[in-house]
């Protein structure tokens, strides 16, 4: 036998084959037990006998690698999975087939003789699934999109639904909806070799949002667009940065590495490490979710390390390749940052209500004054300021506190999103706690309603950042402030409270 027929089938799709041979073979055995016609004995006799010989036979040939008996039901095996198998069987797949059919013409000569196939077939089908007999044979080989849905009811969270629902639509555009089992090591370093290429804006471009969908449902004309591929995606970005590469490459009078400094600021940014890992993760959840619905042979996911050599093996051998990305750094606020955006005029003194990039005499107490403030002093998530409600306000020990995360329908991430927290002495000194004891009911259930107001999606830090930002605009160019939207870093240091 040539060692290339053995090497054309890593042992992932043997086993998938040999799987899908089972469960063919089982499913004929179980249904001539539960619906076949009576035979006498003699009949039985007879055809016992033949089982017998027939396994003699595969176990002759099997000595001299001819495995031409268990060839059909392979191939049958295989054209359901998408397998094309080579002219030749390879001896590994072959080996292993014939051991599977004479274990399987014992069970079904035991049925013939008056026992429970299901019984008798119970360890064989142990050896490739977690299933029962039954639900083994009637349910076909785990999918990815089996994975995919098994994976949303596992982790059930909101935002464990988009990270899940991300890489499952990637993986099936690029491995297809392929029997899990089959998915190998080398597929999966193929598969990041070729993620480590979609454009950071990848899946942007569809022009589906909330206001194309109530269009739609309002039966008001939408403009259609061209739906793009994942691969289109790649194919447009990899042209965009050939243009590019090659333009610079043309230029005699620099050094490769003055051509590279060109080259960064026009090449297409490509998704972050921090990116891929989270969609390695997501990929281990799919093959979770396929252990939990009975697949014996469900992957490993690469680790990190081996994401990343699977990532430099496939870099090309340019002096100007650079894959360029735009991680997101969230560093803290400088002095001179912090300094400008407190004198601006939502601080010092505004026109009006409406106009609070203009400078004048009006100080309006609302989300814009607070929220910065408090994450300023107490740091916490920007959402969970903004969630405040009226009776979040608590006198302990005589000291005042904010209440977070303590009722029903607060969002926050863990059980120690549960806490109080004293409010400084600047926000104190501010007249933070007599603002909150001078709203009445009018004001509504929500310390700082303006901004809950202004979203239907519920996305209330995406909503301040865009109003505080279309508020200090103006004031923000002309006077070279900095840009509000970013408050992550805001915090003081503890010792500056």
């Amino acid at each position: 036998m040539p060692d290339s027929a053995y090497q054309d089938m890593p042992a992932e799709k043997i086993t998938a084959v040999l799987t899908e041979a089972l469960r063919q073979e089982l499913a004929r055995i179980l249904i001539e037990q539960d619906q076949g016609p009576l035979l006498v004995d003699e009949e039985i006799d007879a055809r016992i006998e033949l089982l017998e010989q027939e396994n003699l036979t595969l176990k002759r040939r099997a000595r001299h690698n001819d495995f031409a008996q268990v060839a059909e039901p392979l191939r049958a095996a295989a054209q359901v999975l998408g397998i094309t198998l080579p002219e030749t069987i390879p001896s590994d797949l072959g080996r292993r087939a014939v051991d599977l059919f004479r274990d399987l013409k014992d069970i079904e000569g035991k049925a013939l003789d008056g026992e429970d196939a299901r019984r008798e077939a119970s360890p064989l089908v142990a050896r490739f699934s977690a299933a029962p007999v039954d639900t083994f044979v009637s349910s076909g080989p785990v999918r990815l999109s089996e994975c995919w849905e098994r994976a949303l009811k596992l982790y059930p969270t909101k935002s464990m639904k988009g990270n899940i629902n991300a890489i499952a639509k990637v993986a099936i555009e690029f491995l297809g909806d392929v029997p899990v089992a089959m998915i190998t090591k080398q597929k999966q370093e193929e598969f990041f070799a070729w993620m480590v290429r979609l454009p950071k804006s990848q899946g942007r471009s569809h022009g589906k949002n909330r206001f194309t969908e109530k269009a739609r449902s309002e039966g008001r004309p939408v403009k259609e667009r061209r739906q793009l591929t994942k691969q289109d995606e790649i194919d447009i970005a990899d042209a965009a940065d050939e243009a590019a590469t090659e333009e610079i490459r043309a230029q005699t009078d620099i050094c490769d590495l003055e051509k590279r400094a060109l080259l960064v600021e026009k090449l297409v940014p490509r998704l972050t490490m921090t990116s891929l890992r989270r969609n390695r993760d997501g990929l281990n959840r799919l093959f979770k979710a396929a252990s939990d619905l009975g697949c014996k042979e469900a992957p490993s996911a690469l680790s990190y390390k081996e994401v990343e050599q699977a990532i430099q093996a496939a870099t090309p051998d340019d002096p100007l390749y650079i894959r360029v990305t735009k991680p997101k750094f969230r560093m803290p606020w400088t002095e001179e940052r912090l300094a400008q955006f407190l004198t601006c005029p939502i601080y010092t003194g505004c026109a009006s209500e409406h106009r609070r990039w203009k400078p004048g005499s009006v100080i309006v107490r609302d989300a814009f004054y607070w929220v910065p403030l408090i994450l300023l002093t107490v740091g916490t998530r920007i959402e969970e300021v903004l969630l405040l409600k009226r009776n979040s306000l608590r006198l302990r020990n005589q000291v005042h506190c904010l209440a977070l995360g303590f009722t029903s329908e607060a969002l926050g991430k863990t059980e120690d999103a549960e806490r109080i927290i004293p409010i400084p002495q600047l926000l104190l000194g501010l007249g933070f706690v007599d603002w909150i004891k001078s709203l009445d009911d009018v004001h509504g259930p929500l310390l700082l309603p303006e901004i809950a107001r202004r979203t239907e999606t519920g996305k209330v830090t995406e909503a301040f950042g865009k109003a505080l930002t279309r508020t200090l605009g103006s004031y923000c160019n002309t006077k070279t402030g900095p840009e509000p939207r970013d408050l992550i870093g805001i915090r003081l240091p503890d010792d500056r409270i």
